[in-house]
């Protein structure tokens, strides 16, 4: 009952306002992200421009998220949250219109570029969950957006088997912006600052100049306190993109799978997603962040090396969901051991070098953000498109082989903290 009552007390105010706005976007843009890559063949593009899109959006989110982390620490967060994400809503509509794979270049560039509100809104959460209770609060805001996701992937694959790939893409982006001004209003009506901000002017020169300033004593704090973890994000970041963008790809061009296939393994692995979120932030508060990384390491290992050998729908599944279960245990213990480990009044900062958590690179996992690890990320993109094409099935090996040095630098060179941050 004890346990109960510390959850409903939680989950409140800004979590619950968060929470809420993940499920919305659950709501949609699970029905259209994963066939974006589908989408840009479909419009003119490769292999190699898949991984060229996903490129120019990592390089383009460099650019602002030292500036969303300097606002979100200097001038308050909420406001920050509010108006940027009126401004990603806007992005749906190019891609809804997009005549050809250029303009879904450009769509993904200037999402990926206004996202620089994340470390705000990241800091806000972390902000808002007390010590104690961070792994159950984590998974609940996974859990619950994540039992709506579980059928909006089955959705967009039945969509497009009904009106053919374009048809139903566009009209899922529709869906998407209409869903994000909604979200947008809700948080610009309803979430409250963390902090005690102060005004810091309109000399946009200056607050470029300032933020980038911050951006070496960022890297200095993160290099003294917590650089194991860092260098075990970069190399999950660098890996993990040579494969996200490729995993609808080859099960339709290698496995012989169908969209609609796809979208019903998306489906049950949403299932286990949520149901798994559930258990994992029980564990991850009574364990440790460190033990169930570790755990997550030995799952993804064996089963992205496994995923090239298996043909047929009936094979994936299994493999699927230990893999979704993997990136469950991963993205959690990840995002509470940030939290605890990162000061309150630094947060934005940090979170805007190295985001909220590490994703193992699967479909439906977490999403990895930060200036630190978006360069990783748009070589790993560049470098995806590049060595699928040699070969389909290197892009996992390669995966394999990096969570391998992943794990062995975890076991060494992450701990967890004995006095949490508030």
């Amino acid at each position: 009952m004890a346990e109960q009552l510390s959850l409903k007390n939680m989950m409140k105010g800004n979590v619950l306002i968060l929470t809420l706005s993940r499920v919305l976007w659950s709501m949609s843009d699970s029905i259209v992200l994963p066939y974006l890559s589908l989408f840009i063949l479909s419009l003119g593009g490769t292999k190699n421009t898949i991984g060229d899109v996903y490129f120019i959006g990592s390089v383009a989110a460099c650019l602002l998220y030292p500036i969303g982390g300097y606002i979100a620490d200097k001038s308050g967060r909420s406001r920050l949250v509010g108006i940027a994400t009126l401004l990603y809503s806007s992005s749906f509509i190019i891609f809804a219109l997009a005549p050809n794979w250029l303009y879904i270049a450009l769509a993904y560039a200037y999402q990926q570029t206004v996202l620089f509100y994340m470390p705000a809104l990241n800091a806000i959460m972390a902000d808002s969950i007390p010590v104690g209770g961070r792994g159950r609060i984590y998974a609940l805001t996974i859990a619950i957006p994540e039992a709506v996701r579980i059928i909006t992937p089955y959705i967009g694959g039945a969509l497009i088997a009904a009106y053919t790939l374009q048809p139903a893409m566009r009209l899922g982006y529709v869906f998407s912006t209409i869903i994000g001004l909604f979200v947008a209003f809700l948080r610009i009506k309803y979430l409250k600052d963390t902090i005690k901000g102060q005004p810091i002017g309109r000399n946009i020169i200056k607050i470029f100049y300032e933020a980038y300033k911050a951006v070496y004593h960022s890297v200095n704090w993160i290099w003294i306190n917590i650089r194991g973890y860092t260098l075990v994000a970069l190399i999950l970041t660098l890996a993990g993109s040579t494969i996200l963008p490729f995993w609808i790809v080859y099960a339709t061009e290698v496995i012989k799978l169908s969209a609609y296939d796809w979208g019903l393994i998306m489906l049950i692995g949403g299932i286990t997603k949520t149901i798994m979120s559930l258990i994992v932030g029980n564990i991850v508060d009574h364990i440790g962040s460190r033990k169930c990384m570790l755990a997550s390491f030995i799952l993804a290992i064996p089963s992205m090396f496994i995923f090239t050998l298996i043909n047929g729908f009936y094979a994936v599944i299994p493999l699927y969901i230990i893999l979704v279960i993997s990136s469950t245990l991963m993205w959690i213990s990840s995002s509470v051991f940030l939290a605890n480990s990162i000061p309150r009044e630094n947060r934005g900062r940090i979170m805007s070098a190295l985001g909220s958590g590490m994703s193992i690179g699967i479909t439906g996992g977490g999403y990895s953000s930060g200036f630190l690890i978006f360069i990783p990320m748009a070589l790993g993109s560049k470098l995806g498109g590049i060595i699928y094409t040699i070969n389909p099935v290197f892009p996992w090996y390669l995966q394999s082989v990096s969570l391998l040095i992943a794990m062995i630098l975890t076991f060494f060179y992450i701990k967890d903290k004995a006095n949490k941050e508030q």
